[in-house]
């Protein structure tokens, strides 16, 4: 018994997860908001982990958070090209863009997010 438990464990340690904590940075702003700027994977994950941020920085302030702007953007690769003949072109363009993101990266959605405690 103990040794089909302790597989069943190491299996399931094994297995990476489905979803990756976003990056988040905070940045200050010199009128005394703050904006985020969140990478992940979707862009629910992206605008969750901003608004977690915020939501704590605020806390730590004893106040609560004031959204006064989000700019959502896809970083990813192309996704459903119109035409194949165009899927060429538009991996070109990708790729030698100047911040090309790893192809295996889970940084495919940017969010940003401007706000206040009040």
């Amino acid at each position: 018994m103990n040794k089909n438990l302790f597989a069943a464990l190491a299996c399931l340690l094994l297995v990476p997860g489905c979803s990756t904590a976003p990056q988040v940075s905070l940045i200050p702003q010199e009128d005394g908001a703050f904006r985020t700027v969140a990478f992940a994977p979707t862009e629910q994950l992206a605008l969750d982990g901003s608004l977690a941020v915020a939501a704590s920085t605020c806390r730590d302030r004893q106040q609560r958070h004031v959204v006064s702007g989000i700019d959502t953007r896809f970083r990813g690769a192309w996704s459903n090209p119109r035409d194949h003949k165009d899927q060429a072109e538009q991996l070109s363009a990708y790729v030698s863009a100047p911040t090309f993101p790893s192809l295996n990266a889970n940084d495919d959605y940017e969010v940003k997010i401007q706000f206040r405690c009040v």
